[in-house]
C-alpha cells in the first residue's frame, strides 16, 4: 500500500514537473514556437514518458484548468469552519486567483490558446460545471443560514458566481492597468454586487 502510494505521488510531482517546465517555455518563446522535444529535453525525459501523462501539447494547458479544481478543492475543505458565506467565499477565491495575480501573461497565453481548441474548448466547460457543483453546497449552507434569500436556487447562485468570476478575470486580462487594483480585488468588489442583491433582506450577512 505504502509502495503504491510512493509511486502515485511520484507520478504526480513528475506530471507537475513537465506541467511546469512547459509553461516556463510557453512563457520564454511563446506557445506555438515550443515542441513537445522541447518539453522533454527541459524535463530530461524520453518522448514516451510525456505521452503517459498528456496525449497532446494541448493537454498541457488542461492541466492548468484542472490544476485550479484542486485548488478550489482544497480550499473549500480549509475554510470551512468560516460561518459567514460571503467571507469564506472571498477566502475560497483569493487562494484560487493567487496564481493568477502573479503570471497574468501566462494566464492570457493559456486562455488564448483553449479558445483556438474546440477539444480544450469542451473541455473546459466540463471543469466550469465541476467548478459550479463544488460551490452549491456553499449557497445551500448560506440560504439554510438565513444568509441568502431562499427564493434563490442554490445551482443557479453557483453558476452567477462563475460567470462573475469570469468577468472579473477577462476584465481584468484585457487591460490590467484600467482594473483599479488587482484581480482578487476586483473580484471581492463584484462578489459584494451580487451579494447584495441575493442577501436575505434582515438575515445574517
Amino acid at each position: 500500500m505504502l509502495r503504491e502510494s510512493l509511486r502515485e505521488s511520484r507520478k504526480r510531482e513528475l506530471k507537475d514537473e513537465i506541467f511546469l517546465q512547459a509553461l516556463r517555455l510557453f512563457k520564454e518563446r511563446g506557445y506555438q514556437n515550443v515542441t513537445i522535444e522541447d518539453i522533454t529535453t527541459a524535463c530530461g525525459i524520453a518522448k514516451g514518458t510525456f505521452y503517459n501523462y498528456f496525449p497532446k501539447k494541448e493537454h498541457v494547458l488542461l492541466h492548468l484548468g484542472k490544476g485550479q479544481i484542486e485548488i478550489l478543492r482544497e480550499s473549500v475543505a480549509r475554510h470551512a469552519r468560516v460561518r459567514n458565506v460571503r467571507k469564506r467565499l472571498k477566502l475560497i477565491f483569493k487562494d484560487l486567483l493567487a496564481r493568477i495575480d502573479r503570471e497574468p501573461d501566462l494566464l492570457k497565453a493559456t486562455i488564448i490558446e483553449i479558445l483556438r481548441s474546440s477539444l480544450l474548448v469542451e473541455e473546459e466547460i466540463q471543469l466550469i460545471a465541476e467548478f459550479e457543483l463544488l460551490l452549491t453546497p456553499l449557497f445551500e449552507e448560506a440560504a439554510a443560514a438565513g444568509q441568502v434569500s431562499a427564493r434563490w436556487n442554490p445551482r443557479q447562485l453557483s453558476s452567477f458566481l462563475v460567470g462573475t468570476y469570469y468577468y472579473a478575470l477577462f476584465s481584468w486580462l484585457a487591460n490590467p492597468a484600467q482594473a483599479q487594483g488587482d484581480v482578487i480585488g476586483l473580484f471581492h468588489t463584484h462578489l459584494d454586487m451580487l451579494w447584495n442583491g441575493i442577501a436575505n433582506e434582515g438575515g445574517k450577512d
